[in-house]
């Protein structure tokens, strides 16, 4: 019976552990991606140079899965999620005009770090490329 108890006890710890690491990864994409603004540094579609048209927008992205894409008094509400496992990033701006509805789409992280992100999509057969940095 005893070593029953103990099994169970540990089943259930290592649970808790990896749910806590879980949880841990998912606060670190908040804390990177909430605390700071950003802008794009680079933005490509179809292999074709976009950048220029988002050189006026700086992001904000908000604890709540909100993000407000800001520009010469105007302000693009969208939402966001981050999924730490998989890599990823899922963006909507559903009502905004280009050059920010080019952000909607699930991205797929191919770099990192505190200060920028880069990422990829196909869209239609159409590769986009982002590339985000800290203001």
């Amino acid at each position: 019976m005893r070593k029953l108890f103990w099994l169970t006890l540990t089943i259930s710890l290592l649970g808790s552990c990896k749910k806590a690491i879980e949880d841990k990864k998912a606060d670190i994409v908040l804390d990177a991606m909430t605390n700071g603004q950003w802008v794009v540094f680079s933005f490509s579609e179809g292999g074709t140079d976009q950048t220029a048209p988002f050189a006026p927008y700086v992001f904000q992205f908000y604890r709540d899965g909100k993000v407000s894409g800001f520009a010469s008094g105007t302000e693009e509400k969208g939402t966001w999620v981050g999924d730490p496992e998989a890599l990823t990033i899922q963006s909507q701006f559903p009502t905004s005009p280009d050059p920010v509805k080019k952000l909607n789409a699930l991205w797929k992280i191919t770099d990192s770090s505190w200060d920028y992100v880069k990422a990829e999509t196909d869209a239609n057969g159409i590769k986009k490329q982002l590339y985000l940095k800290k203001k």
